[in-house]
């Protein structure tokens, strides 16, 4: 994706720049925004962690940093030396990062970092989605549909949130959600996606995953998914419902109580 498409998905911006604590559409590509937020130190709807540290590293050099208090200067002096999106997934550069987010956590009456998240981002929008069919795909809006053993239902997206299932054998086998991020929810679909064991490779998850798309999508909105560069499958998944390419992302984490949540 060149310079001159950087902004194609604007609510995708706005919707991880309110996240991230800054306006992305300011940031000047090859710059480094660091920026300090009480949201590191909340856990984020959906999540069972805290996105303590969270760098997003979009296609066309825009980069920025959200990091909680007390850490932005520390953050900024490891942050300048790292030249690409590249080395975003480097242990090294976590672990030089972890030290003064552990610091301000341990300040703040959190636990240390106690864990490092590699993302690889995707954004789409009504023009790129390529439907699917496979199986049958229903909304969700309540578990009285039972999941296939070894998938798990999100009961947070019911009886309002955006869920479909694909079901087969009496129970939801692949299903795909919209995160309840407390943010821009009617316009950005921040996408999870879970197939059971047993039920893989037959195109159930593409079916689910560009339901949930069309309904944001075809009333403007746009949508974005995440996954660990390892999984390859869930890759696949992305590009095959019309996902491309939009950044990298790095989370450094740690544990908290559920009165943290961000409401």
């Amino acid at each position: 994706m060149g310079t001159d498409e950087t902004f194609r998905f604007p609510l995708v911006d706005e919707y991880l720049g309110r996240l991230l604590g800054v306006d992305l559409a300011t940031v000047t590509p090859g710059r480094l925004a660091v920026v300090e937020s009480l949201r590191r130190l909340r856990r984020q709807l959906s999540y069972g962690f805290v996105h303590a540290l969270w760098w997003v590293w979009l296609e066309g050099g825009r980069s920025a940093v959200s990091v909680p208090p007390g850490a932005g200067e520390a953050v900024r002096q490891v942050a300048d030396g790292v030249e690409s999106s590249g080395d975003l997934f480097s242990p090294h550069l976590a672990e030089q990062l972890r030290a003064p987010v552990s610091r301000a956590l341990v300040a703040a009456g959190l636990g240390e970092v106690d864990r490092v998240l590699h993302d690889l981002m995707f954004a789409a929008a009504a023009h790129l989605l390529r439907r699917h069919h496979h199986g049958d795909c229903r909304r969700l809006t309540d578990a009285s549909i039972p999941a296939a053993p070894g998938l798990s239902l999100p009961e947070h997206c019911f009886p309002d949130g955006i869920a479909y299932g694909v079901v087969g054998g009496g129970g939801v086998v692949s299903v795909a959600y919209a995160h309840r991020s407390g943010v821009m929810e009617d316009r950005v679909t921040d996408l999870g996606v879970e197939t059971a064991p047993g039920y893989r490779r037959r195109g159930y998850a593409k079916t689910a995953v560009s339901a949930v798309v069309h309904e944001v999508t075809s009333r403007g909105g746009e949508a974005l998914y995440m996954c660990s560069p390892e999984n390859l499958a869930s890759r696949a998944t992305a590009l095959g419902v019309g996902f491309v390419p939009c950044g990298r992302s790095l989370v450094l984490a740690t544990e908290a109580p559920d009165l943290l949540a961000e409401r």
